[in-house]
């Protein structure tokens, strides 16, 4: 080692998370660094790359996600282990973080839900990682920084935390997207069978790693951040797929060949990496490793060439028109692009691979195309319904793509798009207090609701842009008209909870309606300038009561429209559902009810 090896200006060492996240590590926003800014799209984004790796899935121990390079500042730095006395402990260190505040709260609030959904979670490095000890009371591996430290402790770290709703309205920008995310997480993490929620929280301790980058000062730190943000571009798999591949092909053909990859490049756009993801799941290879795959794919289709010109570049361009919800040149063109639209808004990207294969395969056949779009659409919201995730969810979908390869007939009973007797009743189950089991599949649900309602006409705001509200609140004041009209207790609980006591309204109207009386709530949710008012809320128009009884007249309305949907036969399920306890990491019953 060079004799001025401790006189450089910064450290970077690789580590996975559970070692950033323990002792001597203490990490903290400083006052200059900006609140949370990630929302439900980038942290689902977080969650589904996590989950992708293969190993995962398999419980193996050979892959590795990577979380980038994380910087922060060490204004003290520890006496070296090797200097300490034989007495002298460790020295605990505080690091002020630079470059990563997004990844690590999201990652806190992962490991917070799963702590949640499972109180006898084995892995005891996960409560470490939340909150070690310091001295005689816990101290948080991770502060976030005020104003919103104290909100974060009570409605995410803090024990049972993630399954509270908060009780004001009034949040600011970033709580509010704090709530967002982890009630998102919470959702997709709801679906995942309890083995594989262990094998996820083992995984984000043990197998996602970091560069974490420790400067001194704020001036090295500054100098630092600009040269991991503005210089370079790093090596990603594609570029190694680009130069293997294409430098097997002839060099007389290369120059044609190499056109139509940027070609695919082009039209795949920021998804061109997940392309190759998406191919390996056509080909039912989801347990090794992209490259190796699609070498073994290249391989099987007849070299590289072919599988550029076959594969990937069609692939690329279905791609596109996937995400574009886009179809031209027939009648059912429409119907295509409606069904790509509805697939789009889920927060999973498990469906594409088997629709790229189909349209790849069969895509002249623009009539089975939207039929088996349309039977896709109705797998996935089940499964959304259900409460499928993770790797059953894969499996789930695999089974399509399988089918597809196989050639087998998707239109019989059997096949994989069909839902079993069982699945339809526990579907029947879930819409029962859907909202409360998996808020983002109500509000897409009733999304869905309000374009059958019209006969299909999109409406006008997207999944983000909307908020669900219940009309009888769940906050009720102690002189409130709610109680006369609700006086039960346990029947108002299951009136609020039930699908026709939902509306969509905007996130403006939603804190205006809030414990309000139904005269104020009808007044926002009609009479707000520039709101639009979904059909499905015309129900509501004039009323001058809400009883059980119309709650009740509202759900089977709306379960009518479901059936006219994705004919679920609900009404053939004669045996009642039977009844289950409350799911691990449900909601707990509230001491003090949350907010609408």
């Amino acid at each position: 080692m060079p004799s001025n090896a401790q006189a450089l200006p910064f450290t970077a060492l690789t580590m996975s998370v559970g070692d950033l996240l323990a002792n001597p590590f203490y990490i903290q926003a400083p006052p200059y660094q900006r609140s949370f800014s990630w929302g439900e799209q980038e942290a689902g984004k977080l969650l589904e790359d996590i989950t992708s790796v293969p190993s995962l899935d398999a419980g193996g121990d050979n892959g590795v996600y990577f979380l980038g390079a994380m910087l922060f500042i060490e204004r003290e730095r520890p006496q070296p282990p090797s200097r300490l006395k034989p007495w002298q402990r460790p020295q605990m260190r505080s690091l002020e973080v630079v470059d990563g505040l997004q990844r690590l709260t999201t990652l806190t609030i992962l490991l917070c839900i799963l702590r949640d959904l499972d109180p006898e979670l084995p892995n005891i490095r996960v409560q470490a990682a939340i909150g070690g000890a310091l001295g005689a009371k816990p101290h948080p591996r991770l502060s976030i920084g005020e104003p919103d430290e104290a909100f974060f402790l009570k409605h995410v770290r803090a024990p049972g935390a993630t399954r509270l709703l908060p009780e004001r309205t009034d949040l600011s920008p970033s709580q509010q997207r704090i709530v967002d995310v982890r009630d998102h997480l919470v959702a997709a993490l709801t679906g995942y069978d309890l083995a594989d929620r262990r094998r996820l929280a083992q995984f984000l301790l043990e197998r996602c790693c970091i560069v974490q980058m420790v400067a001194p000062d704020i001036d090295q730190a500054h100098r630092l951040f600009e040269v991991l943000n503005a210089r370079g571009k790093p090596l990603a798999r594609n570029d190694i797929l680009k130069a293997e591949l294409l430098g097997s092909v002839p060099e007389a053909s290369r120059p044609a060949v190499k056109a139509l990859w940027d070609e695919a490049e082009t039209r795949a756009d920021s998804d061109f990496e997940q392309l190759f993801t998406h191919i390996r799941a056509m080909y039912r290879l989801p347990e090794g490793k992209v490259i190796s795959d699609i070498r073994a794919i290249a391989t099987e289709t007849g070299g590289a060439q072919p599988f550029i010109e076959r594969v990937l570049r069609p692939s690329a361009i279905i791609l596109d028109d996937i995400r574009s919800a886009r179809h031209a040149g027939s009648p059912h063109s429409a119907a295509v692009g409606r069904y790509l639209r509805y697939l789009g808004w889920h927060s999973f990207a498990d469906w594409v691979p088997p629709a790229m294969l189909w349209w790849l395969e069969k895509g002249r056949d623009a009539d089975g195309l939207a039929r088996f779009l349309g039977k896709l659409d109705r797998l996935a919201f089940a499964v959304r319904i259900l409460g499928i995730g993770g790797s059953k969810r894969a499996r789930r979908f695999g089974a399509v793509v399988a089918a597809i390869r196989n050639g087998r007939d998707l239109d019989r009973a059997d096949s994989p798009l069909e839902l079993t007797r069982q699945e339809l009743r526990a579907v029947q189950h879930n819409l029962r207090d859907l909202h409360e089991r998996n808020a983002p599949a109500a509000k897409h649900l009733l999304m869905r609701l309000t374009e059958q309602k019209t006969g299909g006409t999109p409406f006008s705001l997207t999944p983000s842009e909307v908020t669900v509200e219940h009309v009888l609140p769940r906050k009720l004041g102690a002189n409130s008209q709610w109680r006369v009209w609700h006086p039960d207790p346990a029947e108002r609980e299951r009136s609020t909870e039930s699908l026709g006591n939902l509306v969509l309204v905007t996130k403006l109207q939603n804190d205006r309606a809030g414990n309000q009386d139904l005269a104020r709530k009808l007044d926002v949710y009609f009479n707000t300038a520039g709101a639009p008012i979904p059909a499905i809320n015309e129900d509501l128009r004039g009323r001058s009561q809400w009883l059980a009884a119309d709650i009740k007249a509202r759900e089977a309305e709306l379960i009518r429209l479901i059936e006219e949907l994705w004919s679920f036969d609900l009404a053939k399920l004669s045996e009642p559902p039977p009844e289950t306890p409350p799911r691990k990491g449900r909601r707990a019953k509230r001491s003090k009810e949350p907010v609408s």
